[in-house]
């Protein structure tokens, strides 16, 4: 049995030596892998190509025959030393070496590699099949699977362009429409709009209604809005007043009025107006040399001595957050702010819900929050839930309406495999609402850089008025993280400022150097210009009085222009934009004051040694005239200071008054309600500090609020753009 054994082994050997070419079935093996190729989820017409490996695990060539099954599947042209090439094929031409349906391919021993190909006209899951026969016999299969997805449609991009949905990189990409079309016909500061390189351009309305003591302006929306003329005054002693017959003039103020030094307190020399003009004189007895604060009666004169009443520490009316009685951890919020009614409502990053007219007696709301602002008379809060913007009532918390319809409204977000959320909401006016959305690749992961970014503008019913895509060659280059600030003016006109850019990018004035990209949109969503600040971080914006300052820069920029026409010695930090004064006030005591119309020496405010403030300042009225506050510490007393912001001012500014806090922590943040101020602090141990410079602010910290009463504190005259706390500004973290 052992000599028939190698008898036929050698007739095998024998035979396949005889052949000219191949081997026989008796020691032929050939494998094809993978088994299953999944050419995953292309779009339609979108060519992809994987690698099958043929393995000839014989020692000499063989002739195998490649089929491939499926519409959608294809071989990739082979190399010619290997067989039929696929041209011949694809041409209809057919031979011994080329049959129809497949290749004839000689394989060396060894592994070869071959390439499919799966495209799909249409939508839908296609199947198919690789085999692999030797002499008619099936030797070897793969089969091949790939699930084709439609693109979406991408919507409209606006008047003056269209979306195109690019394939290749599974985004839609604006294309303008041609030159001349006419435009803008819902922007009532328009004329004659017509569409160049992709924008609605035309001749801008000229509003003047012929009285010389308005401000005549344009909203794209309104259309001419005639606002009261601000009529400035040369001196503290003199009232600027507007003539219908004359227009701007002044007038003397009372006699009696303190001037020069407001803040002193000497019973020797006080400056007073009389007649129009600061004089000193010598007052008498009796005279009230220092006003009342918060925390103490006014101070008289006897003799040379301002004689002033004990002062009592400001104490809170009520607390929430923060620890318990039992040692445990409360409500974590990290936000205030004030609605127009002078509500003080608490949000915070989705940890705890928000609560409206917060007290003892507040409104939780049902869900929670990316963030919240107040909005007319509403509370307008983000993501709540995911993509919807939820507009609730000040007062009850009772719901008015949910807009969620971004993705229908802006096709071009709903791609599959991307995540859109709200970044940002801004007030453009007490029927117009902002609101910024990001999207991301969710395979990219929270921390990309690659996002787009998109602006929906909504009326005071929640209906969309604009939806568009805010496009920038900087976005290209997944080179910005955030869309950090956002603000608007009193037209309605949006600003944004984008965190820090990442890394280098074609799209920048210096490729090679980081910086901040400031734009600024219309209340169309219309690109009025583009500004680049090479080494600022990013930041928030504050604008105001035609001014513009971000957070982290020291530069003052015209925010009709977005051109550089002053610059801060200190960042700009929580500062202030008031009629006369831009006020820089970064954390700590440090704040300067500077008046770019007056083209006056900046001034400062009083930096007494050892004291510091973590509150940023705000905004307020103290005796019918605006003030700055912000709470300072030395050593174990906190006071909430009060500086007065008068248009002539210079030097060293004094604070007016200066009252304890009482049981307060040490104050991280703070709004100004009618009567008293709304306090966020610093109350755990080793918190200090604790996220200040997250987005957003103290997401995540469990701050405790008190509501403080103020006598005689009231909110600042609207609009004020102040930081970012008031009625109607973004990121009320702050």
């Amino acid at each position: 049995m052992r000599d028939v054994r190698r008898l036929v082994v050698i007739g095998v050997l024998i035979c396949g030596a005889c052949r000219p070419t191949g081997v026989s079935m008796i020691d032929l093996e050939v494998r094809a892998t993978p088994g299953v190729v999944d050419f995953g989820t292309p779009w339609t017409q979108v060519s992809v190509s994987r690698t099958v490996v043929l393995s000839n695990l014989s020692r000499r060539s063989a002739e195998v025959q490649v089929e491939i099954s499926g519409a959608s599947f294809r071989l990739d042209e082979l190399n010619p030393s290997l067989g039929c090439p696929v041209g011949d094929e694809a041409s209809g031409a057919s031979s011994p070496r080329c049959p129809p349906g497949g290749l004839l391919v000689t394989l060396p021993p060894g592994d070869t590699e071959v390439v499919v190909t799966g495209r799909a006209e249409t939508a839908g899951i296609g199947t198919g099949r690789l085999r692999l026969l030797v002499e008619g016999t099936e030797a070897a299969t793969v089969e091949l699977v790939m699930a084709a997805r439609q693109p979406p449609d991408c919507g409209e991009a606006s008047e003056c362009a269209t979306l195109r949905f690019d394939r290749a990189t599974s985004q839609c990409v604006t294309e303008p429409r041609p030159d001349g079309l006419a435009c803008g016909a819902m922007d009532r500061c328009l004329i004659a709009g017509q569409c160049r390189a992709g924008e609605c351009v035309g001749r801008p309305v000229t509003c003047d209604d012929g009285d010389p003591c308005t401000l005549d302006v344009c909203e794209t929306v309104r259309g001419c809005v005639a606002l009261p003329a601000a009529c400035g005054s040369p001196s503290p002693c003199l009232v600027g007043v507007c003539s219908q017959a004359t227009g701007c003039t002044t007038a003397p103020v009372v006699d009696g009025v303190r001037c020069g030094d407001v803040t002193s307190d000497s019973c020797t020399s006080v400056n007073i107006c009389l007649d129009g003009q600061c004089v000193a004189r010598d007052p008498p007895d009796g005279f009230r040399c220092a006003e009342a604060t918060p925390c103490r009666g006014e101070g008289r004169c006897e003799g040379d001595v301002c004689v002033t009443p004990p002062a009592a520490p400001l104490v809170a009316g009520w607390s929430l957050g923060g620890p318990t009685e039992d040692g445990g951890i409360g409500d974590q919020w990290s936000d205030v702010f004030i609605t127009v009614d002078g509500g003080v409502t608490l949000s915070s990053y989705f940890a705890t819900a928000p609560m409206v007219n917060a007290g003892p007696q507040g409104q939780r709301l049902p869900m929670g929050s990316r963030r919240c602002i107040a909005w007319s008379d509403l509370v307008v809060c983000a993501d709540a839930p995911p993509q919807a913007v939820t507009a609730v009532s000040a007062t009850t918390g009772l719901p008015v309406f949910s807009y969620t319809r971004v993705l229908e409204d802006l096709p071009a977000l709903a791609l599959p495999d991307w995540e859109t959320f709200l970044a940002r909401l801004v007030s453009l006016g007490p029927s117009r609402l902002g609101v910024v959305y990001e999207s991301r690749r969710l395979e990219d992961g929270r921390e990309t850089n690659c996002r787009r970014f998109s602006f929906v503008v909504l009326d005071d019913t929640g209906q969309r008025v604009v939806a568009r895509l805010i496009e920038d060659p900087i976005f290209q280059t997944c080179n910005h993280p955030h869309s950090y600030g956002v603000a608007s003016d009193p037209q309605g006109n949006v600003f944004f400022a984008f965190t820090q850019s990442a890394r280098v990018s074609p799209a920048l004035p210096d490729p090679q150097a980081p910086g901040t990209v400031i734009m600024s949109y219309s209340p169309a969503g219309v690109l009025r210009w583009r500004h680049f600040v090479q080494g600022m971080p990013g930041g928030e914006i504050a604008v105001g009085r035609g001014l513009l300052t971000v957070e982290s820069g020291r530069g003052l920029y015209d925010s009709a222009r977005g051109v550089a026409i002053d610059t801060f010695s200190i960042p700009f930090g929580e500062g202030l934009i008031t009629d006369d004064w831009v006020v820089a006030s970064p954390k700590g005591v440090q704040a300067e004051l500077r008046s770019p119309s007056a083209g006056r020496p900046p001034a400062l405010l009083e930096a007494p040694a050892a004291a510091a403030s973590q509150s940023g300042l705000r905004g307020a009225r103290w005796g019918g005239q605006p003030v700055a506050l912000r709470f300072v510490t030395t050593g174990a007393r906190t006071a909430l200071e009060a500086f007065p912001i008068d248009r002539f001012q210079t030097g060293s500014i004094r604070p007016l008054w200066s009252c304890a806090l009482e049981d307060g922590g040490v104050p991280v943040a703070f709004e100004v309600r009618a009567g008293g101020v709304a306090v966020m602090t610093d109350v755990l141990p080793g918190w200090a500090g604790r996220c200040e410079f997250c987005d957003p602010p103290y997401a995540g910290a469990r701050g405790r609020f008190v509501d403080v009463e103020v006598p005689g504190l009231s909110p600042p005259r609207m609009p004020w753009a102040g930081p970012w706390g008031g009625p109607g500004h973004d990121h009320q973290e702050h």
